[in-house]
């Protein structure tokens, strides 16, 4: 045996509604049934276009700023692996080319932003060792330069890494101190 259940909708005068409420109940729900007017679509689309206007260059800033994770990285390798260097061998590694330096550290990069590595060691009072990897394609890549250097003094290793203020090619590497580790044009990191 089925049981059915029918619904049988009320008629207005069971809801207790004035002719008033009525026809207000209709029109409202022709004024629901109506959708949006250009008017509140253009205001939305003002808004949209504005929002996005402010937004776009912050979005384009956080690209780069992805992009320079990978000069961050290779700078603080590079630097690592010349202090370890330095303590088995007392002198900082350096090659005929960047390629022969990155060997004799032991360290090899799979880079997509950066061109060259411009890897030096210097001899002296204070031996230290530089890093300022550039970036042909800074422009369309919207990345700032970095540079590093990482020195040995009276048996203590110090390291710097300066950043690029602008989006450039590539930065001049750290002075030792006391002069002004990353000069006028950039800002040390570390």
């Amino acid at each position: 045996m089925k049981l059915a259940v029918i619904f049988q909708p009320k008629p207005c005068s069971s809801l207790n509604l004035t002719p008033h409420t009525q026809t207000q109940a209709v029109t409202d729900d022709k004024k629901a049934s109506q959708g949006f007017t250009l008017m509140e679509l253009m205001i939305v689309m003002l808004f949209l276009s504005l929002f996005s206007v402010i937004a776009l260059p912050n979005l384009l800033k956080q690209g780069g700023k992805a992009r320079e994770v990978e000069f961050k990285n290779v700078i603080g390798t590079v630097n690592r692996a010349q202090q370890a260097y330095h303590w088995e061998r007392k002198i900082f590694a350096e090659g005929a080319d960047d390629q022969a330096t990155l060997e004799r550290l032991n360290v090899r990069f799979n880079n997509h932003y950066i061109s060259s590595y411009n890897i030096d060691a210097h001899d002296g009072s204070i031996p230290y060792a530089t890093i300022a990897p550039s970036n042909a394609n800074y422009q369309r890549d919207q990345t700032r330069a970095y540079s590093g250097l990482t020195s040995f003094d009276n048996g203590v290793y110090a390291t710097y890494i300066c950043q690029s203020n602008d989006i450039t090619e590539l930065t001049p590497v750290p002075n030792l101190p006391p002069a002004s580790i990353c000069g006028t044009d950039a800002e040390r990191i570390r």
